[in-house]
């Protein structure tokens, strides 16, 4: 089993010197890894699951998930708490519409 946290990414700007997008990253990754340290601890720290943090756009969080699902071999797509997902309502609409792993 894999247990997947996204951490919404914006794009750095071409901009010399420009931090903002990065220390941003930095922080949505950080909240991403303490998501996962809570996952480990209910899951009792199993080797069988897998804990990974994925960056995605903010707008194609749908898209990346389908795909680290179907990379992974997934027979399902759960997600514990949609409201916390980072997937917004339309996101997580277009996620079951089209994702080609079943999501509950």
């Amino acid at each position: 089993m894999t247990v997947i946290a996204l951490a919404a990414e914006e794009h750095p700007s071409r901009q010399c010197c420009d931090t903002r997008s990065v220390l941003w990253n930095g922080i949505c990754r950080d909240m991403a890894r303490k998501d996962l340290a809570r996952a480990g601890q209910v899951v009792e720290r199993d080797p069988e699951v897998a804990l990974h943090v994925v960056g995605t756009p903010a707008r194609r969080a749908h898209d990346v998930l389908a795909g680290e699902a179907l990379a992974r071999g997934a027979d399902e797509i759960v997600l514990a708490d949609p409201r916390r997902s980072g997937l917004g309502r339309l996101e997580l609409r277009r996620l079951r519409r089209t994702s080609p792993v079943p999501v509950s």
